[in-house]
């Protein structure tokens, strides 16, 4: 993943460089004990503004920034789209259920062939965010069709197969 993502970073002349893959939520965890939501497009805006100096590369900078036991200082500057507190009842259910068992009452067979939809129905949004979180971190992306109101689960690594 990390060699896919760090792959924008071989733009010359500052063009952009496009990747098509469906990865985009990125999750840090903070140090006052909040999550940090953010995009791969607004994580590699921040590295360009605020941290191309410490680090060498792009790849350096996600490996340190993507590692499961990276705590992120919630005064350094990063983009983000959304900061929130992970919900303790679905904690608890994750704790309880285990990821397998979690993950099979979080969704549903989708009407696409093979593929995964996040049941929504009756969550609050903090609840919603929470789910997403768990899914980051046991190697699962969730993506939203927002047209048609659904949000699809799918393997990080057939994220980015291609």
């Amino acid at each position: 993943m990390i060699e896919k993502l760090a792959i924008r970073d071989n733009a010359k002349d500052g063009f952009y460089v496009f990747i098509p893959y469906g990865f985009s939520d990125v999750y840090l965890m903070t140090n006052q004990n909040k999550i940090f939501m953010t995009t791969d497009n607004f994580l590699y805006a921040s590295y360009k503004l605020y941290y191309s100096k410490k680090y060498k590369s792009y790849k350096l900078f996600l490996e340190n920034f993507l590692d499961e036991n990276f705590v992120f200082d919630e005064n350094s500057q990063l983009f983000i789209e959304k900061k929130f507190k992970l919900n303790p009842k679905i904690e608890k259910e994750y704790s309880d259920l285990g990821f397998d068992k979690f993950l099979k009452r979080y969704s549903k067979q989708s009407y696409r062939k093979d593929e995964l939809e996040l049941n929504k129905s009756g969550l609050k949004i903090d609840e919603y965010f929470t789910i997403k979180y768990l899914l980051y971190v046991n190697k699962y992306d969730v993506s939203s069709d927002c047209q048609i109101g659904k949000d699809y689960i799918e393997k990080r690594v057939d994220s980015f197969k291609q």
